[in-house]
């Protein structure tokens, strides 16, 4: 009777009767092989942490020193020469995370309270707070077309006299394009400082990240590619700057007479024990890259140009400048400009066998605290009160808006890395190849913290 009734119809029916079938097809077996695609396995997480024995040797080592506060310790002042030497620069002042690195070193380097920082909108929050923390008024802009990072032609467009600072955020393990930023600030004496979170050891033009601006910060979170659990870390080559850091970060007590302070100091001090942990990393950064990279190539063989989706970081990136090479961070899916909007929906359905995501930052100018703040465009519109993450008014929004990270963990066995390139490739090809339907979804985004903790209360 079925087959009577689609010789029966005309061709486009035909057509139409084909496509819900196959559909309904995928959907089955989708339903009939999610259980066998969850029994008995763990979820994978975006990234964990590779601890071995060294670490914990270094560890006990300073355990049994009785140096396990941040004032002092064999493990930190290598950890702050050593790391410093690797990004090219003669001083390191080790902090307890990345974000309080940004407001020391802005507060260092001689912001004042109303200040005006440069600094993209397409980055983590932490870029953006810290300023704020630290008295400055962030002048949010948009990012580059091709890049996705900060826009030098906006940054140009959103100068001001009250302009003192310039910072600018190696994203996603890629450098920025450094020269044409760095002859803006030259041109109209902006202090430039990097936010090098993301990027440990990536390069632009044979130069390592850390040593173009007044000073660079690195953040040595758990998910990064190095890590001390919680920490982070300001390079410069300034040695008044280095002073200053040292100074403020330990209570800005006085050097010339103890518990006298001359200045509102912190402290910022990162343990001894944690520093420990990061020499350890240190000490195996080559292999944490040449891990992660391994990692991350797989991917690229396995979906890069799939659908018009793309992998990164990619050494073999056209965005990248010449002899420039981007650090093996997070793995990023990239989806083109079509399929941008299934992004969430995607996310969920990897989600649902058991492969953690997470989606690119969303730009900062559309967030309650910081809509008050000018986000200038590149060709000099200023943006204020944008609401939607979605409204595709700025390029910033298109690149968040389209990506997200998957599992990004160097010591992953075997099993789960072939898991998950089995159950993405299903997803990718059920919902972006064969065209089986996606719910569009949006998340619901909370004006305040007790709107969306209501529900709770």
């Amino acid at each position: 009777m079925a087959s009577s009734f689609i010789a029966a119809s005309s061709p486009p029916q035909r057509i139409a009767i084909a496509a819900a079938v196959v559909a309904a097809g995928w959907a089955a077996w989708h339903l009939l092989t999610r259980e066998e695609t969850q029994t008995s396995r763990r979820r994978i997480l975006v990234a964990e942490p590779s601890l071995t024995s060294l670490e914990e040797k270094y560890l006990i080592r300073a355990y049994r020193s009785t140096f396990i506060s941040g004032g002092a310790g064999s493990y930190k002042d290598r950890l702050e020469k050593e790391f410093a030497a690797m990004c090219g620069c003669k001083y390191g002042v080790a902090v307890c995370n990345g974000t309080v690195a940004i407001d020391l070193v802005l507060v260092a380097s001689g912001l004042k309270k109303g200040d005006e920082v440069i600094v993209p909108s397409f980055t983590y929050i932490a870029s953006v707070a810290a300023i704020v923390n630290a008295g400055g008024v962030p002048v949010l802009v948009d990012s580059d077309p091709r890049t996705g990072l900060i826009d030098p032609r906006a940054v140009a467009k959103a100068i001001s006299p009250r302009t003192k600072f310039l910072m600018v955020v190696h994203l996603y393990g890629y450098a920025c394009d450094m020269d044409p930023l760095l002859a803006l600030a030259s041109e109209h004496s902006l202090t430039v400082i990097e936010d090098a979170a993301e990027s440990h050891g990536a390069t632009y033009k044979g130069k390592v990240v850390g040593s173009f601006g007044a000073a660079a910060t690195f953040s040595f979170y758990a998910n990064k590619t190095m890590t001390t659990g919680e920490g982070g870390i300001v390079v410069t080559n300034d040695a008044n700057i280095w002073k200053r850091l040292t100074y403020l970060r330990g209570h800005a007590m006085s050097p010339a007479l103890r518990f006298w302070h001359t200045d509102v100091g912190y402290n910022y001090r990162l343990s001894n024990l944690l520093c420990a942990v990061g020499v350890a990393q240190l000490e195996r950064f080559p292999e944490l890259v040449a891990k992660r990279k391994k990692l991350i190539d797989r991917y690229i063989k396995a979906f890069d140009g799939f659908e018009g989706i793309k992998i990164s970081p990619n050494d073999k990136d056209t965005k990248l400048s010449v002899n420039s090479a981007p650090a093996p961070w997070l793995a990023c899916v990239e989806l083109p400009a079509q399929h941008a909007d299934k992004r969430d929906f995607l996310c969920s359905e990897i989600e649902s066998r058991g492969i953690e995501t997470r989606p690119f930052f969303y730009p900062v100018h559309t967030m309650p605290p910081y809509r008050q703040y000018r986000m200038v465009l590149a060709d000099g519109t200023v943006l204020t009160d944008q609401r939607d993450p979605y409204s595709f008014q700025t390029v910033a929004e298109r690149f968040a808006a389209a990506g997200f990270n998957i599992p990004t963990t160097v010591d992953l066995p075997e099993a789960d890395v072939t898991f998950i390139l089995k159950n993405i490739k299903e997803v990718l090809e059920m919902y972006l190849r064969d065209g089986v339907p996606c719910k569009i979804v949006r998340p619901v985004f909370p004006e305040s913290f007790m709107e969306q903790t209501a529900a709770t209360l």
